[in-house]
Order: structure tokens, then sequence, then C-alpha cells
């Protein structure tokens, strides 16, 4: 369609950011560097293309390309020199503002970076503002929203499916309830069969929130996907989705995965879901030989993949009540989750780890149950035994405290517990537990 276009209309300058669309997505998706490289040559080509300020859709794609280039840096690692291109980019959605005010796109970018500023690390916050960068997740998020509904009757509906992409992110990393996501859920769904891409978002806040029969259902449910670009991550997800209802045929999910995906993100993470396969039939053998693999295999850049390192060198097997209690809570299962640990005597916990992670999952069954003075109680206990120690049940368990009195609206004691959490320091899921209780802490600032 593109190379029509171009044919028939070769001053069209659109047609230069969508074929740069066509590269990002390829180097996002299959995280490989030979398509980063690809995209990275052909991009900075698109730039020297786009010099003509007359309309407002020029800046603007300079901005976008600028944008995903940043992506892909963060994706590779690349941290200063995306740094640099979000600045640019900033820049240059902010001289679009002036010279076009009434321009919605340059709403769609500016809340992204409002929601990337705003998810910046603590540690980082004063480089931030020292370039003259500023947003809250809060913020982009509103003006996202905002933005969905002002667009629905015009030509700029055909970007609805990228907002809902970057809702649906956001929402995913950092919405504090079910009830947060519904409306985005409700958008995304009649969407699914015709977009790959929204349906592993759409299935990512399913799973979530505790949805994950929904979230299967949507994933293997594909419709057609004839002429699109591989997208192995389905297969890792289905993989999840079986194993959080104790379905071992999500082995040859994950295989696949494994088997088929190039990339460096969730490689390690499918390898450790192997080896709690094979655990939890009792084949100690082979959880050895796929926790081991984990070592060897993609990278640890992401919260699920260091999870998989710190076992695969920790070297301590999971206790298989707290597996088994996790993955069936990790699916909405809370009943089941509940009946695997209920009961059962203290020296079925003989490690420390163990002892903090019972009270811990006591307490987020007995919070999505709704008996929240409970959890409240087995929130503090996990909070009070753990504070000194590195693993993550301590500083979830203040987040999680923060959350229930924030959705009582009793901002105060909200506001004690995000504190709490932020004060918490060299935990495992540092970053990604801090950003959601500064949300937290910008919403009941609010």
């Amino acid at each position: 369609m593109l190379d029509e276009e171009k044919q028939l209309n070769p001053s069209n300058q659109l047609s230069i950011l969508y074929y740069n669309y066509i590269d990002f997505l390829r180097a996002f998706i299959s995280e490989e560097k030979k398509d980063f490289d690809v995209f990275s040559s052909n991009a900075s080509k698109r730039l020297d293309e786009l010099k003509d300020e007359s309309s407002p859709f020029s800046l603007y794609s300079r901005a976008e390309i600028m944008l995903q280039e940043a992506m892909l840096r963060i994706k590779f690692r690349e941290f200063v020199p995306a740094a640099w291109e979000i600045r640019k980019a900033y820049k240059i959605i902010e001289k679009n503002s002036a010279i076009y005010p009434t321009f919605p796109l340059n709403k769609k970018n500016s809340s992204f970076l409002h929601v990337i500023v705003g998810a910046v690390p603590e540690n980082y916050r004063s480089l931030v503002k020292l370039v003259g960068m500023e947003g809250t997740i809060v913020q982009g998020t509103d003006e996202l929203t905002t933005l969905l509904t002002a667009i629905d009757n015009s030509i700029y509906k055909v970007y609805r499916e990228e907002i809902l992409f970057y809702l649906s992110s956001v929402r995913n990393s950092f919405s504090r309830s079910e009830s947060s996501s519904s409306a985005v859920l409700e958008m995304m769904k009649p969407l699914c069969k015709q977009s790959i891409l929204i349906r592993y978002c759409y299935s990512n806040l399913m799973m979530k929130i505790g949805r994950n029969d929904e979230a299967l259902q949507s994933l293997v449910d594909t419709g057609s996907s004839a002429g699109t670009f591989p997208f192995y991550f389905i297969s890792y997800k289905i993989g999840l989705a079986k194993l959080r209802k104790l379905d071992f045929s999500a082995e040859k999910d994950f295989q696949n995965f494994i088997v088929h995906f190039h990339g460096i993100n969730y490689l390690r993470s499918a390898c450790q879901n192997l080896a709690w396969i094979y655990l939890l039939k009792g084949d100690q053998k082979k959880y050895g030989d796929y926790i081991n693999l984990c070592k060897r295999m993609g990278n640890e850049y992401v919260d699920e993949d260091k999870d998989a390192t710190n076992e695969a060198t920790g070297g301590e097997v999971p206790n298989l009540l707290l597996l088994r209690a996790r993955l069936l809570f990790d699916g909405g299962y809370y009943q089941q989750s509940l009946a695997v640990i209920a009961g059962k005597a203290s020296d079925n916990f003989p490690r420390f780890k163990d002892q903090l992670e019972v009270t811990y999952r006591f307490a987020r069954i007995l919070h999505k149950l709704n008996q929240t003075d409970k959890a409240i109680m087995y929130f503090e206990q996990t909070l009070k035994n753990g504070a000194s120690s590195t693993y993550y049940f301590a500083a979830n368990s203040a987040l999680l405290l923060g959350i229930i009195y924030e959705e009582k609206n009793d901002f105060e004691n909200a506001k004690i517990y995000y504190t709490k959490c932020l004060s918490l320091r060299n935990h495992e899921y540092q970053n990604s537990i801090d950003q959601k209780a500064h949300a937290g802490l910008e919403r009941v600032s609010k």
C-alpha cells in the first residue's frame, strides 16, 4: 500500500513515517540486532527527508521517528543515546504545539512522553529536571484517555489502536485495580481479531487482573495472521496462561518460543517455566537442566528474566506448595490457591524466604477475596518481618497497603505506605515497585 502511495503521490511525506513504522515494529518485536541496525540506518535518512515545516505532520513525524528510535535504544540498553532522542523529540513536540496548537497528534506524543518522564527511576530524576523535561504517569495517562475521546469522530480516529497500545501498556505497568483497566479492555476487545499486537496487549492486561481464562481464549483465538510478521511472544503468553491453570501442555508453547525467538527478553523466563513444569511433575533432573539453561539463554533485563536468573544462580529449589499457590494466584484462581497453603503446618515452610512468602501469599489471596482486614494483617506481618531482606515481599506489601488505603480514600495512610515502600532499598524488582509507588503518591497527592 505504501509503495503504491509513493508511486501515485511522491510528495506525500507521510509515507516516510509509515515505512519507518514497519522497520520499528520489526525490530521491536524481533529484538534482533540486525533489524535494529536496519531501522537506525533508514531512520537517519528519513529524518533528513522531513524538512518541510509547512504542515503539522512534518515535525510530528520527526518526533515520532525519534521516539521510536528511543524505544528501541532502551530495549537494546543504549540508555544515553535513548535519553538524547527523547530530549530532542520533547523539544520538537513543544515547537509543533506552539506553531500548531490545535493539532491533536501533538498530544499523543507529549502524553506518552509525560508517562516516560514520570516513570524514570528515582536516581535519575534530577537529570530529567536538569534538561527541562517534566511529566508524571498520572498526567500522561489522563491526557491519553482524553485524547482517545477527542479523536473519536474525527479523521484522527485511525490512531485509536496506537493510543490503546500506549494506554494498555501504562495500565499493565502502573494501574492499581481491575476497575481502572476495564474501560481500556472494553475498547480493545473488538480490535483483537484484526490486530495481533492489540491481542497481545489485551491478553497482558487480562492476565494482570486475574482473568486468565479470557486471556488464554483471546490468545488461542488468533483469527487470520497471514502476511503478518512472526510474533513469537504469543507462544510465550499462551504457555504462561496454561501454566497458571497447572496445565502442563504449556511445555510445547514455551519450547516453541525458545526454538523460534532469537531476541533478548523472556528466554530465561521461558526456561524457568519449563523447569517449574518438570519440578511439579516430580522430575528433578529436568528441572535442573532447564533452570541451569537460564544462565546461558537471552539476558536478564526484564523482571521475569531477573527472577529466573536469581533462581538459577541462588541454587534454592522453589517450595512446591508455594509454587502451586503462586501460579494459581497469578491466574486469578484465588480459592484454589488458598486451598494449597491453608492449614499447612509451619514445617512445610522451613526457609526464611518461604515463611515470608507464605504470609505474603495469604495477604494477596485474602485481598483478592475482599477480606481486606485480614489481608492488611498479613501484609503488615510480611512488611515487619522482611523490611531488611533483599526479597521483594516486604516492599510489595507496603505498595499494596498503599493501594488498599487509597481505595478506601484514606489518603494519609496511603501516602505513609507508598513512602515506606520507597524507603526500602536493595530488594528484587526495585525499579518497577518504585515506579508503582511513585504513581501511587502522584494519585493521592492529586
